[in-house]
């Protein structure tokens, strides 16, 4: 089943969340589709693998299995975000990332700047390292920043890469 199969009711018009047996796209991976457990009012991703709690009254559900409170409306079409990020939170957060990935790396362009190799080299090896801080910083960052987010395509790809490392022999 496409999102756009499952998004809408047989008219197109929006429906309601229900325990019908309907499938739904997944809120968090945005890949596979929730679907009732059989006996449970949960819900369950056929590809993340997350479990969801329902209410039926709110048309919200929550994921159970994890330590973030992660939760999404539905809209009748689609899923809305129910916690929103607080903005000082995450202002803090770009900031101190920011300050995580130009900061090394500006020390080390400065001690390069200010102590110049002796010898003239080909290659400016300050700058290359300054270089490779600034990506190695950039990455935990980016790192970081995908986890605290989840964003779609990397919670997809973090899902492929362990079922790819499952599949591989001992």
């Amino acid at each position: 089943m496409g999102g756009s199969q499952t998004s809408f009711g047989k008219r197109g018009a929006p429906r309601s969340l229900g325990l019908e047996g309907d499938a739904y796209e997944c809120p968090v991976c945005r890949h596979g589709q929730i679907q009732s457990m059989t006996l449970m009012d949960t819900y369950a991703c056929s590809f993340c693998r997350h479990i969801f709690e329902v209410n039926l009254d709110q048309q919200t559900v929550h994921v159970v299995d994890s330590v973030q409170p992660m939760g999404w409306r539905w809209q009748g079409w689609r899923w809305q975000p129910l916690y929103q990020s607080r903005r000082d939170l995450t202002l803090i957060l770009w900031l101190v990332g920011l300050t995580l990935v130009i900061l090394p790396a500006g020390l080390v362009a400065l001690g390069g700047y200010v102590f110049p190799p002796l010898e003239a080299t080909g290659v400016n090896w300050s700058l290359v390292w300054a270089i490779g801080t600034l990506a190695a910083h950039g990455a935990m960052v980016g790192w970081l920043i995908a986890e605290h987010y989840q964003f779609p395509l990397y919670v997809m790809a973090k899902i492929r890469l362990q079922r790819l490392l499952e599949r591989l022999p001992d």
